[in-house]
């Protein structure tokens, strides 16, 4: 196993509403940069951090994931967090432990109450994020 300095390692929290995209932003993440070789999808049940049998089931996330990813020789941890609000302690965790924050908002649903919700923690937690428009291959986007 490859070993990183610390200053070669960043935490990423990927923060939204449920069914937002992190789950599928994170599988992207492991297939652009040759961890995986094809993409999982979750109604199939084959995504990597949607691994426990009630997470399939159900087909949201209900824990947090590290998904390990490495570009540039830098090993970049992908934190996919729930998005239903009954796990919200889950995103706050993954907070205080992310160097910074991906923002993800569905362009068909738009800023929603969990959206709104992680952003004042992002807030609270002083992170610096990204907000990314996911899904602006959508009608009414």
């Amino acid at each position: 196993m490859k070993e990183y300095k610390t200053e070669a390692i960043r935490n990423i929290a990927l923060v939204s509403h449920s069914s937002a995209g992190k789950t599928m932003l994170s599988e992207a993440f492991l297939h652009v940069t040759g961890a995986t070789t094809r993409l999982g999808r979750i109604e199939d049940g084959t995504t990597v951090s949607d691994f426990e049998e009630e997470e399939i089931r159900r087909g949201i996330s209900l824990s947090t994931s590290v998904i390990p990813v490495e570009y540039k020789d830098v090993k970049i941890n992908v934190l996919d967090t729930p998005g239903y609000l009954d796990f919200v302690g889950e995103v706050i965790s993954a907070l205080r432990v992310a160097d910074g924050a991906i923002a993800l908002v569905d362009s068909v649903a738009g800023v929603e109450v969990g959206t709104e919700i992680t952003w004042q923690y992002l807030d609270k937690f002083n992170l610096p994020r990204f907000v990314l428009i996911n899904k602006m291959d959508r009608d009414n986007a």
